[in-house]
């Protein structure tokens, strides 16, 4: 396998790839440490706000996938230096993406105990999560467009701006969080509900930052005035790039969501131990997606640039780091987990749980990097979100997901079997990304002359 040997595309790569693996680690620590500070209180309380975050998990992929798309676009005409065009995309991605957190807001906050009954049967969280839900739904406008800004940022290899505002927004979420769960510093002892007021503050906080960052950066190319343009051809080809990118998030986000539905009838004890696998699995996969947003990048700006030849050798060479990332995280997976459950209080059957689950993810690992490269990162940057779309439909929706309701409510096998049946399509999913990624047809540019 002919790998890439030129220094500058690793200094490349890493420089994108750390900045991002922070921002991610900041983001996930939040949900890390409110999880360990509400179960050290309350292990109700914990699983109420582990199943109504799912709702927010669904969103939040959405507009990761708007923002995707208008990265992959960003990446290839910034590889072509079309400043203008860029300022359009980005004013089209705003746009929609702010109809969608309104819309999404609305629905969320009408119907918080429709949506809770699906992660939950039991009447205490449910009543708990719905309370949460209500209340969070209030930043889901302002998070959106925030995820915007950082999908175009990172499209121009400004991901400084990502990091600087996460480092900000996350420390104030991570101290109000704590002050109002325990009602240190003189604030109110507010529990559950501290954590909400904590998220919504926060997430106003991160887009006032990363708007100003954003405004004043000169290597950015946009401006408040910009969100005025608007293309005909740039929004039709937005909405080709994202909607496919959009279709397969939604369709993944409910699949993986539907591991928590399942297991959210399981009983108390495996609600609590999912979620807490599901803790320690972010965590990692913070490193996983640092890695494969700044891969997506730099295949996009060399695709832009019309380089072909060259962006099949970085594309080889990123599957090959993907793996041996992939089996470094699998082994800290399996041997960190012991640690990462001494920051909890369990009852011994969520313990045993949590136990069978991380030892089923640290062998998932390897495949998961590959999939996470070839069908999300390298895939993507060519304009074949549609690839990911298509694999779900039928790996997850017709085979896995079936096979795990059926494993879990008529055969009454272990929870972990149920959880080992739908991540192991995670498995198939990296075979078809690699697959076609070896084939080269996903090579394209984007760009209009």
């Amino acid at each position: 396998m002919t790998i890439v040997k030129d220094k500058d595309f690793y200094k490349q790569l890493f420089r994108l790839t750390f900045p991002i693996i922070l921002q991610q680690l900041l983001r996930i620590s939040v949900n890390t440490i409110d999880s360990i500070m509400i179960g050290s209180i309350d292990q109700v309380q914990m699983s109420a706000i582990s199943q109504a975050n799912q709702v927010f998990f669904i969103f939040y992929t959405m507009c990761s996938g708007l923002s995707v798309g208008c990265c992959v676009l960003v990446a290839q005409y910034w590889g072509k230096r079309d400043r203008e065009s860029i300022s359009t995309i980005i004013a089209h991605g705003i746009r929609a993406i702010t109809l969608l957190g309104v819309g999404v807001s609305v629905i969320v906050m009408s119907f918080p105990e429709a949506f809770m009954r699906i992660y939950a049967s039991d009447a205490e969280i449910i009543a708990l999560g719905a309370n949460y839900l209500r209340k969070v739904a209030l930043m889901y406008t302002a998070c959106g467009i925030s995820v915007m800004l950082f999908g175009a940022s990172r499209g121009v290899e400004q991901v400084r701006i990502i990091l600087f505002t996460n480092i900000i927004s996350y420390s104030v979420n991570i101290f109000l969080d704590y002050a109002l769960i325990f009602g240190a510093f003189s604030l109110p002892k507010m529990g559950l509900d501290g954590v909400a007021l904590g998220t919504i503050i926060a997430r106003y906080v991160e887009l006032i930052v990363c708007g100003a960052f954003f405004l004043k950066d000169e290597n950015v190319p946009f401006t408040f005035k910009d969100l005025k343009r608007s293309d005909p051809s740039l929004r039709k080809d937005f909405l080709k790039v994202s909607a496919p990118i959009v279709a397969h998030e939604i369709v993944w986000s409910l699949g993986t969501s539907s591991c928590s539905m399942i297991t959210g009838q399981l009983g108390k004890s495996v609600v609590a131990g999912y979620n807490v696998e599901t803790v320690f699995y972010d965590l990692c996969a913070s490193v996983g997606n640092g890695f494969n947003s700044a891969c997506s990048v730099v295949i996009g700006t060399t695709l832009g640039r019309g380089e072909k030849e060259k962006a099949k050798e970085e594309a080889k060479t990123m599957l090959l780091m993907a793996l041996v990332v992939g089996i470094g995280l699998g082994m800290v997976t399996f041997f960190g987990k012991e640690a990462f459950l001494s920051l909890y209080s369990l009852d011994a059957a969520a313990r045993t749980y949590a136990l069978q689950f991380m030892n089923v993810i640290s062998c998932i690992w390897p495949f998961s990097m590959l999939e996470m490269i070839g069908m999300i990162a390298i895939l993507r940057a060519g304009g074949e979100g549609h690839i990911g779309f298509y694999t779900d439909i039928v790996v997850m929706w017709c085979i896995s997901i079936p096979l795990a309701a059926y494993c879990a409510f008529s055969l009454h096998t272990e929870p972990w079997i149920v959880v080992a049946i739908i991540k192991n399509i995670i498995v198939l999913e990296a075979l078809v990304g690699v697959a076609r990624v070896l084939s080269f047809k996903w090579i394209k540019d984007l760009t209009r002359n």
